[in-house]
């Protein structure tokens, strides 16, 4: 009997989540450029989607979101600020700023001071484009996606 009441309220939660539940998944993919053009231990920003990217030594690209979960602000890259080069794998400067709560991250999204948790990071595909040359797609979520400003 037990079973059968588990069994009858676990079908009960998926049906009422098709029926009320209305989940936003918002999702955008963009594309980052060519894949030759990003330097491996600098940060390249992409200010109109709030997305930076940074080319690890390893071959792989960290795309991180520029806004903070918990503040909802974008943060301000700061390239020359020297906070963080101890606890940064590259041992460069560069620190992401949270001009609300005045949290501190690394370059690669770890946190340094005024939280714990890092920055969020999405996934980067490698593919050829249109025009045969190898680009980055970074697939932003979470987010609507930006108006384009060519008006299409």
């Amino acid at each position: 009997l037990a079973l059968l009441i588990v069994s009858l309220l676990g079908v009960a939660a998926v049906v009422w989540g098709w029926l009320v539940a209305d989940p936003q998944f918002d999702v955008f993919v963009l594309d980052a450029g060519p894949a030759d053009q990003l330097a491996v231990g600098r940060v390249t920003p992409f200010p109109e989607v709030d997305v930076y990217l940074l080319g690890l030594a390893d071959g792989r690209v960290r795309a991180l979101d520029g806004v903070v979960s918990e503040s909802g602000c974008s943060v301000r890259w700061l390239a020359d600020d020297p906070r963080p080069r101890e606890a940064d794998p590259r041992r460069g400067p560069g620190a992401f700023l949270d001009p609300c709560t005045g949290a501190i991250w690394s370059a690669t999204g770890d946190a340094i001071s005024g939280t714990s948790e890092p920055l969020r990071t999405f996934r980067v595909i490698f593919q050829r484009a249109e025009d045969g040359v190898q680009h980055m797609y970074v697939d932003v979520l979470g987010r609507d996606r930006p108006a384009d400003p060519d008006g299409g």
